[in-house]
């Protein structure tokens, strides 16, 4: 009878094993779906929707495939860095050349250029413009 007892322990801890680890597999889904929602919503106004990575680094040299507006972040503290309306075929080019570069933009950032990383969106369309009455 003792050992019908143990047999019976077994299984309830089997499933019960079984249950956690699948409420566990489920609450690491969530996480994992709501840490990307959440990154999405986290992401500046000018970088939603159709906006996408085009380019990045200390020189930058790109070119526009149509109208659009390119938006040069840096990652680390999400500043806003330069926004340009290019129209189609039209250049962007970003570079830090100088010392005088590097410290206009460590004071503007707040952080030492050698650890920024800057970021090139491209948001496709023509830029809204409010019209008065």
């Amino acid at each position: 009878m003792h050992s019908a007892k143990r047999v019976i322990m077994d299984v309830r801890n089997q499933t019960v094993g079984t249950i956690g680890m699948t409420v566990a597999t489920v609450f690491v889904g969530v996480l994992m779906l709501a840490g990307c929602s959440s990154e999405e919503q986290s992401r500046s106004d000018y970088l939603s929707g159709q906006s996408r990575l085009v380019g990045g680094g200390l020189v930058i040299k790109w070119k526009a495939p149509e109208p659009g507006t390119v938006y040069l972040v840096e990652k680390r503290t999400d500043k806003l860095v330069q926004t340009f309306t290019l129209e189609e075929g039209q250049s962007y080019e970003f570079a830090v050349e100088s010392v005088v570069d590097a410290d206009d933009l460590s004071t503007l950032l707040g952080i030492d250029v050698s650890k920024s990383q800057f970021l090139l969106y491209f948001k496709p369309g023509s830029p809204t413009v409010a019209v008065e009455p």
